[in-house]
């Protein structure tokens, strides 16, 4: 069995868990094998009560890490493409997708971990999607994508963490997209 990860983030994957039904996790990793990231967003900071760091939220979000050493950027979450709403429900015009200036988050570099949740089961609900003759699907921009990738990149929740230097994980980022 496959476990499902965002497909665009496969090469930069280590440490692939599934941690029960619907939620995987990975640890990030540069194309060298870094671990170590700053956190670059296009967003909004909202402070959460009980929670150490403010979640970087907006339904246009974009999250990038950086690694430090080479400056290589890996795209985390673009909410104008990625997860379930994007997919299927929420349009966004070029102007929202392309004017998303980023800036740094307010943390040292460190280690990043991403949950994804897959609490939709597309093999089941395949009638309720648009697919053409060669099984590709339509999404809600006109362009349309395989059934795996559909799969795989519209998940339906995220949560993405900072690893401190006692391994505990902090929240930096979490949604909820269908």
């Amino acid at each position: 069995m496959t476990i499902p990860i965002p497909l665009y983030l496969q090469p930069f994957a280590a440490n692939v868990q599934q941690l029960d039904e619907v939620e995987s996790q990975i640890q990030l990793r540069s194309s060298t094998g870094n671990v170590k990231f700053d956190i670059w967003y296009f967003g909004n900071l909202l402070p959460i009560n009980g929670e150490t760091l403010p979640f970087i939220t907006g339904s246009t979000t974009k999250i990038v890490a950086k690694d430090p050493l080479t400056t290589e950027e890996i795209l985390l979450f673009d909410g104008t493409i990625h997860g379930y709403d994007a997919l299927f429900c929420d349009e966004y015009t070029q102007e929202q997708r392309v004017n998303r200036p980023l800036q740094k988050y307010n943390m040292p570099s460190t280690e990043v971990v991403l949950s994804f949740f897959y609490n939709i089961d597309y093999d089941e609900e395949v009638d309720d999607y648009e697919v053409d003759e060669q099984g590709n699907v339509q999404l809600i921009n006109g362009e349309t994508a395989d059934w795996e990738t559909i799969k795989r990149n519209g998940y339906d929740a995220f949560a993405f963490y900072f690893k401190n230097k006692d391994a505990t994980l902090l929240a930096f980022a979490q949604e909820e997209l269908a």
